[in-house]
């Protein structure tokens, strides 16, 4: 089932207002979601994210575009194997609006976010993505936050207040950097700078 497709870092996978004809799973790399205004990232996924299922759902045009921030290997279903599955394995269904209702929730944290100045907005980034997708490390918990660009991208500040706040987090013991990751080594001490 579906057809394996590669796509070269820095390449469109899928683009805002075209009609869905198939949907993406992320076998390796890493793709940012932009939103309709073309400017705005809304998201991040990784291998095993499924991309492009609401305009097959809906049936609607895509309402995003999806580039590839890294190689990229996915398996694209086609609309007729894709509605076989579903009919032939409900339970599938059920996991897409798992899926979905997730990323639902993602969105409404979000957009209460988007309140405050810039060290309000990248702490509770880096709390929404511990407490979402953080990995257990020795020196506490660890999130792939990107570049530092598409981080200030997705919460409408400049870089510069990206890089002064992971500056002042590193400054004060509760956060190291390194790369694209942040390991949180005190989460409650993070929490605490929004409260």
């Amino acid at each position: 089932m579906g057809k394996l497709r590669r796509f070269p870092k820095g390449a469109t996978v899928m683009r805002v207002a075209e009609i869905g004809t198939w949907v993406a799973v992320l076998r390796s790399g890493r793709v940012r979601v932009i939103g309709f205004d073309g400017g705005r990232i809304i998201a991040t996924r990784g291998e095993g994210d499924i991309l492009g299922e609401q305009a097959l759902i809906d049936g609607k045009l895509r309402s995003a575009t999806v580039q590839t921030d890294s190689p990229v290997r996915v398996l694209a279903v086609g609309v007729k194997e894709f509605d076989h599955v579903l009919g032939r394995h409900p339970r599938v269904m059920r996991v897409l609006c798992a899926v979905m209702s997730e990323r639902l929730r993602q969105s409404d944290r979000a957009l209460g976010s988007q309140g405050g100045d810039a060290l309000t907005k990248v702490v509770r980034l880096l709390v929404s993505r511990a407490e979402d997708h953080g990995v257990r490390v020795e020196q506490g918990v660890s999130v792939n936050i990107g570049a530092q660009v598409n981080v200030a991208r997705f919460l409408g500040v400049s870089r510069e207040s990206v890089v002064r706040t992971l500056k002042a987090l590193r400054d004060d013991g509760i956060i190291s950097t390194r790369r694209g990751l942040v390991t949180i080594r005190d989460l409650d001490a993070l929490r605490r700078r929004v409260e």
